[in-house]
């Protein structure tokens, strides 16, 4: 998506969330760059998490496969 699009998108969401509640627009920008980091932050680490589940058990099942064999 082009820059522009975006920069559009997130004033619309801020107008839009600002004018529902009769709060200040900034609020919600701030409030929507906020949640956009912490939820990939979260989602990051989360994925980190599952990955290295998946590689540990990986190398137990190799070892636990060259002891039966």
């Amino acid at each position: 998506m082009k820059t522009g699009y975006k920069i559009a998108a997130w004033v619309v969401v801020a107008v839009a969330g600002a004018i529902i509640t009769h709060t200040n627009p900034l609020w919600w920008l701030a409030g929507a760059v906020v949640g956009k980091f912490a939820l990939r932050l979260i989602l990051t680490v989360a994925l980190a998490v599952v990955l290295y589940v998946l590689f540990y058990a990986l190398i137990i099942a190799g070892v636990l496969w060259i002891l039966i064999n």
